[in-house]
């Protein structure tokens, strides 16, 4: 039950910044969600190649921070035929504070996000920490007390936290069977990555031959 995990501050705020949008909404660009994407095999073989290419041969850190985000996004969208409908969860459990609390406020821009839910929920007397509410298909909504104060967020469904904010932005377990399709999508990925690697390695091997002569021509004109 692997999610997007990191060790260290930094770590965590990188994947808080991949999974989170600007407005405290999950970022579903990072996130599988069933119903993502229509593309056929063929189509996301074609781009995994093309992206691990792409990695193998990146010029710099930049180029390769790059890739190695779209790469993410693009095993979300892989994902997305053996995903939970975690958008849908997401809606159930706003709907359910809602419910809960009233609307809190309104926002010049945007919608209400359920950690605004989880935020008005605070000094209403509402122990939130010991409740859990029933969403749709089987899914629950928990609300863990965080360390630094307020509650998080944590959506449950067939034993896997398919959704939760603790903190340090949204994140996701995976269900067995995207584990599954993440393991079939990395290996067609790393295949290639190690066949570029190798062949651009063999043919820097043959470089020094040449870089001898044009150092001689060089130095003679």
């Amino acid at each position: 039950m692997m999610g997007i995990t990191f060790s260290g501050m930094n770590q965590l705020q990188r994947a808080a910044l991949l999974t989170s949008g600007s407005g405290g909404e999950p970022n579903w660009s990072y996130i599988p969600s069933a119903g993502k994407s229509r593309k056929s095999k063929q189509e996301f073989v074609s781009e995994i190649k093309d992206h691990a290419k792409r990695a193998a041969t990146a010029a710099n850190k930049t180029e390769a921070e790059y890739i190695a985000n779209r790469v993410v996004q693009l095993n979300a969208e892989y994902l997305s035929d053996v995903a939970p409908d975690r958008k849908q969860l997401y809606q159930q459990a706003k709907n359910a504070m809602k419910n809960q609390n009233g609307n809190p406020r309104c926002h010049g821009v945007g919608e209400i996000t359920l950690l605004d839910f989880l935020e008005a929920a605070e000094g209403r007397g509402s122990s939130l920490a010991e409740k859990s509410f029933a969403l749709a298909g089987g899914a629950t909504l928990s609300c863990p007390i965080l360390t630094g104060g307020g509650y998080g967020a944590e959506i449950s469904y067939q034993g896997v936290k398919v959704l939760s904010n603790t903190g340090y932005g949204w994140s996701y377990e995976m269900t067995p069977a995207e584990l599954e399709k993440k393991n079939e999508f990395y290996s067609i990925y790393w295949k290639e990555y190690r066949a570029v690697k190798s062949e651009r390695e063999e043919q820097l091997a043959e470089v020094p031959d040449y870089l001898e002569d044009r150092i001689f021509f060089d130095a003679k004109s």
